[in-house]
């Protein structure tokens, strides 16, 4: 075993006391060690009783304990830190900790039993193995310890490691529940919101979502804006409903971000503003959101609610893209055919416009068939006007089924039909496009004389 500075398992240290010549005593505050800062962050890392969830402050507390020599920081910082700081930095802290941790779990310490059924949960430093994860969780949870019976709640609820049981998930979930383990709040308002493991019960689904949101969970924040939102098992409310978003989006959720950017292009309790809208739309386009990449790209070209500048929304139609957002994809090859923000390249262009088009989006797919039928860009070939235009026609888009119309009433590259072109032409006029209007008056006219002739 590493000395007591290095163990998880000792508990806080008792205050000194001072006895005082007049009999009294007096207890001596001490300012907290690494094992009081690990203790806290776990505390903090998913809430605790009296205690509401804060992972920022989670890792700093960690952070700072390993760097004091404690290898159960260490080890919560390899295991329970993912995505929150360097690859290589969890990987250091996972070669220090891992003898630590088989150690300690062979001694029966509820902290490095913990985190070797997270080894095997997560397969590293060992074969993965759910019923190993289980088996450790099971003995840390006998213990007392909220982290593990939350894990043994997820494990009973979808059947890893251990027999489908959501009864005794729903056991799990609230044993860790009522020691104020956040997460488990949010995933018990689930299990009544679906029924799994108890009846269903929207007023205890909300009471238990609500209480996860209050104590920091972005998840809970983000399900109850989108329940008033939409007035799923609660009365719509927007005003509700943008609080939760602006508490979800303040502490980084994404796509709450992307959806208070939505909430305020549409005026949702309240008047339209683009200037927030954008301002959340960045927010989460940094963080790779793709829609929201897209739209702050489009706020930028056009300039909405910011200055107008070309340059970023081809930096921001190029992020879209290359996550394969056929719209972003469309308003790149725009970007390029027009030379908006970067060199005009026509085959650059083109080329987007393909892989836009290929991904469903009609307007790419009207462009290439325009582009088929008349030879601009590409070499006139026009059974691939057809195929392009088809596609896009099916959508109802009106340009491509006045453009089928025309290529149909023509026989070019699909068998000439009157009563095809009719067709089209008439779907493109039902949604506006005066040119099939023309072209429909034109065909009855012809009609008519035909019929005078006969």
């Amino acid at each position: 075993m590493s000395s007591k500075k290095d163990d998880p398992s000792t508990q806080s240290r008792s205050a000194p006391v001072r006895h005082l010549p007049d009999g009294r005593s007096l207890t001596l505050v001490q300012p907290p060690d690494s094992h009081d800062h690990f203790l806290n962050a776990m505390k903090l890392r998913r809430g605790s009783v009296g205690r509401s969830m804060d992972e920022v402050a989670a890792v700093e507390l960690f952070e700072i304990a390993a760097a004091d020599g404690h290898l159960g920081a260490s080890a919560a910082i390899a295991l329970l830190c993912e995505g929150k700081l360097p690859q290589q930095t969890c990987k250091d802290h996972f070669d220090k900790a891992r003898s630590w941790i088989l150690k300690s779990a062979d001694a029966g310490d509820q902290w490095g039993l913990l985190f070797l059924g997270i080894m095997y949960f997560d397969g590293q430093g060992v074969e993965q193995s759910y019923e190993q994860a289980a088996h450790y969780f099971q003995k840390t949870a006998d213990l007392g310890n909220s982290c593990a019976q939350g894990f043994l709640g997820y494990m009973h609820s979808v059947g890893d490691g251990v027999l489908q049981n959501r009864q005794v998930a729903v056991n799990f979930y609230r044993a860790a529940a009522d020691q104020g383990h956040v997460v488990a709040q949010f995933d018990l308002g689930v299990c009544y919101a679906q029924g799994m493991g108890v009846p269903k019960d929207k007023r205890a689904a909300v009471s238990w979502f609500k209480l996860a949101g209050e104590r920091g969970d972005l998840q809970a924040r983000a399900l109850l804006a989108k329940m008033y939102a939409t007035g799923n098992m609660v009365e719509e409310d927007n005003e509700t409903a943008m609080k939760w978003f602006h508490r979800a989006a303040d502490g980084g959720h994404t796509a709450s971000q992307y959806d208070l950017g939505i909430c305020y292009v549409n005026g949702v309790a309240g008047e339209q503003n683009y200037a927030e809208a954008m301002k959340w739309f960045r927010k989460a386009a940094q963080s790779g959101h793709a829609q929201a990449q897209l739209n702050y790209g489009i706020g930028c070209a056009l300039g909405l609610g910011l200055p107008k500048d070309v340059y970023q929304a081809v930096y921001w139609f190029s992020m879209a893209a290359d996550q394969d957002n056929a719209a972003a994809q469309y308003n790149l090859g725009r970007m390029y055919e027009h030379g908006l923000g970067i060199d005009k390249d026509e085959k650059a262009a083109i080329d987007w416009y393909r892989k836009s088009a290929d991904r469903g989006n009609v307007r790419a797919q009207v462009n290439l068939g325009l582009r088929y039928g008349n030879g601009r860009g590409l070499q006139q070939n026009y059974t691939r006007a057809v195929r392009w235009l088809r596609r896009a026609a099916k959508e109802g888009d009106a340009r491509a089924n006045f453009n089928m119309g025309v290529l149909t009433q023509n026989g070019w590259g699909v068998a000439k039909s009157e009563a095809n072109a009719i067709k089209h032409f008439e779907a493109a006029a039902a949604h506006g496009n005066a040119k099939a209007e023309r072209s429909l008056r034109a065909l009855q006219r012809a009609s008519q004389r035909d019929s005078a002739e006969v």
